[in-house]
């Protein structure tokens, strides 16, 4: 059984997502007439649709829902992709090796990405506010039992495959809060949850 995609689109191809029933776009870029395509305002990348996603949907949520970009092969092979389309658990689809590619990133046993927990975006982004000071500040906003990790694991770009128990794990309210983060095209907080996102998904850690 393939899994409801929610892909995020601004101005890419993604007609290689026809060959499936069930989908949707979320579209950021020119409008496109189509019952497929949910044109919305250009905030934040797909790390905003997630949250945006799950709210209007969390009463009816599809049993495996795979988030991911439309052009989705910088983050995941084609081979790596169609291998774990049909995964029936939490899977990150990623497929960066196991060698780093600098002394930012690790890689944790079986391969899987990681990044160094040192906040580099805040500098990256200029010019914008953010109300946390770090991921950590994030996290123990939202999560009463996390405790700082020195490699932050995610997949960049935030393509996951998600059971639908997985997300009910917490409530309506937490979604809208996340979505709530992210107000601007590039938004600081967007980064933060990108790298959160892991964690919320695979319900490592309980709400405040």
């Amino acid at each position: 059984m393939t899994p409801f995609f929610v892909i995020t689109s601004y101005n890419e191809d993604y007609n290689w997502v026809k060959e499936y029933d069930n989908y949707i776009i979320y579209n950021k870029g020119e409008p496109i007439d189509d019952s497929h395509v949910l044109n919305v305002p250009n905030i934040s990348g797909n790390i905003k649709d997630i949250p945006e996603f799950i709210i209007a949907n969390y009463d009816n949520l599809p049993d495996f829902t795979l988030f991911a970009q439309a052009q989705p092969w910088d983050h995941c092979n084609l081979e790596t992709f169609n291998n774990l389309i049909n995964n029936t658990s939490f899977t990150a689809f990623e497929s960066y090796g196991n060698i780093p590619a600098n002394n930012w990133e690790n890689r944790t046993a079986d391969g899987k990405f990681l990044e160094i927990n040192n906040n580099w975006y805040f500098d990256f982004i200029k010019n914008q506010s953010c109300k946390y000071k770090s991921f950590d500040e994030f996290m123990n906003h939202y999560f009463e039992n996390y405790e700082h990790v020195d490699w932050v694991r995610f997949a960049p770009g935030a393509q996951y495959l998600v059971p639908k128990e997985n997300i009910k794990y917490y409530p309506l309210n937490f979604w809208q809060e996340l979505s709530n983060e992210m107000q601007t095209k590039f938004s600081t907080e967007s980064f933060i949850i990108e790298r959160a996102l892991y964690y919320i998904l695979t319900n490592t850690y309980d709400l405040k």
